[in-house]
């Protein structure tokens, strides 16, 4: 695995920068482009474990993280992070507190007409409930209609929602009552404490909080809406997309892209292999 050293992170307020990653120049394929900061590779992530989480040493890890790294191995730079709330990443890019966003973030229509991206990874969105599931959610369907429901803010998981009770109130039923917070272990705590009578999120989010809860969340029904992450760069700034590109080409070609996945467990996430 690779591993992020001695990396401090900031809060999504801040806008500051986190700790440096432990990369090697001495590993480099590509010449550095134009960054904010010379030799480093400022990210913009958040955490949304597995794929980005904080270890037993208060330091962030996850597939995320080592792509990230392995990206500015190729690149002959280190890493350095910048912690924000999801609804907070594109405007901190924009903003140019970061080079690129790397934080689970689904390359959609809209995101694209004002950013580049480069896609490393699948993943899909999911329902879960309490194991009691007093409403008997069945998955993304109609039992959702009239149900409270917690999403994360600006996530896709948050927006599927508000289109089902679109949806449930054009076919004459009662709409979601959806409520959104910052971070995947809010929802989860509404969930289990019987605020919320489901969370829609990532499917990666969901296999880990269903796991780390020891059964006490339960994801429901089928995964839906596969879609791309991707590493998101500011349009005008095709010089870092490109390098980017070649880099994880370069990832792919020697096997560093296929070890992260293996050493994580997503090889189904496998962005080289067909949708």
């Amino acid at each position: 695995m690779l591993s992020l050293a001695a990396c401090t992170v900031t809060s999504n307020d801040s806008g500051d920068d986190g700790g440096s990653g432990d990369t090697s120049a001495a590993e480099a394929t590509l010449a550095p482009p134009t960054i904010i900061k010379e030799g480093t590779l400022t990210v913009c992530t958040g955490d949304s474990a597995p794929n980005i989480y904080y270890d037993e040493n208060n330091e962030l890890q996850g597939v995320e993280i080592d792509i990230a790294n392995a990206l500015a191995d190729k690149l002959g730079v280190t890493t350095t992070l910048g912690e924000y709330a999801f609804a907070g990443l594109i405007p901190a890019l924009q903003a140019k507190q970061c080079d690129v966003i790397m934080g689970s973030l689904y390359i959609k229509p809209e995101r694209e007409e004002i950013a580049n991206f480069v896609p490393y990874l699948y993943s899909g969105t999911a329902v879960a409930v309490s194991k009691e599931n007093p409403k008997q959610v069945t998955g993304f369907d109609d039992s959702l209609c009239g149900t409270k429901v917690v999403g994360i803010t600006g996530a896709t998981g948050a927006a599927s929602a508000q289109e089902k009770s679109d949806e449930c109130v054009a076919n004459g039923e009662e709409p979601l009552a959806i409520t959104l917070v910052d971070e995947a272990t809010s929802a989860l705590q509404q969930v289990l404490a019987g605020q919320a009578d489901a969370f829609i999120d990532t499917t990666e989010i969901m296999s880990y909080y269903e796991q780390q809860s020891d059964g006490d969340l339960v994801a429901v029904g089928e995964p839906f809406g596969k879609i791309r992450i991707g590493a998101a760069t500011l349009k005008e700034n095709t010089e870092l997309n490109d390098a980017l590109d070649e880099a994880f080409a370069a990832m792919v070609e020697d096997g560093t892209y296929a070890d992260i996945l293996a050493e994580w467990g997503v090889e189904s996430n496998d962005i080289t292999q067909p949708e």
